[in-house]
């Protein structure tokens, strides 16, 4: 399949041989939920942590006496109904991570990628090469956006080692994520704006995610 390539050295619109196997997939929406579900899931901390009855630093004397008071009976202040005590059904430290097999992920990765271009929000260029400023990125963002005559919004950044410092230039700037082509995620591929993919990192998806 073909796809536009864009090199900001000679502000050309070239074209490029795609692979279908990772930009032409069949969606599998089904499989795209479920990664962003386990992606969202094993950011989760799971360390909150309540009291029970037997953490609650109390001495455990009788409250009052059982009888005669006219009111109600207490035991001690551990019980749940006294400031201070303890927390009843609270939650406990927990692993939220969800399981997917590898076949699954790949597949949800790249029909997230498949989609995204398709609905034309992934542009390729070419001609990558950045020594760590910040300005750089900023630089290179304009001439796509000026190539594409569009508004990119937040952009997803995936570069290859061969393209220098992305990571130190990019990390600055709020509305860009910088992303190896080796960590690739179908939530990140879902909830930016944009995705500007390096012509190396096309190359090195093909090498990288082709084994099994």
């Amino acid at each position: 399949m073909k796809g536009n390539l864009i090199n900001i050295s000679s502000n050309t619109l070239e074209t490029i041989e795609l692979s279908e196997e990772y930009f032409g997939l069949t969606v599998k929406k089904h499989l795209v939920h479920q990664a962003v579900k386990r992606y969202l899931a094993s950011i989760r901390r799971g360390t909150a942590d309540s009291q029970e009855r037997g953490d609650v630093s109390y001495s455990t004397i009788k409250v009052r006496p059982q009888k005669g008071t006219g009111r109600a009976r207490q035991g001690a202040k551990t019980s749940n109904i006294w400031k201070g005590g303890a927390v009843v059904f609270g939650p406990h430290p927990r692993d939220f991570s969800l399981k997917m097999n590898k076949k699954e992920i790949k597949m949800a990765i790249f029909s997230a990628l498949s989609s995204r271009f398709s609905d034309g929000d992934v542009y390729i260029v070419d001609g990558i090469k950045i020594e760590g400023k910040t300005k750089e990125t900023v630089d290179l963002i304009a001439r796509v956006k000026s190539a594409v005559s569009k508004e990119l919004g937040r952009v997803l950044f995936v570069y290859a080692d061969e393209n220098g410092e992305v990571e130190r230039s990019a990390r600055n700037i709020s509305n860009c994520k910088p992303l190896s082509y080796k960590f690739l995620n179908a939530y990140d591929l879902v909830v930016f704006d944009s995705i500007i993919i390096s012509r190396e990192a096309v190359n090195g998806i093909e090498r990288w995610w082709g084994h099994d």
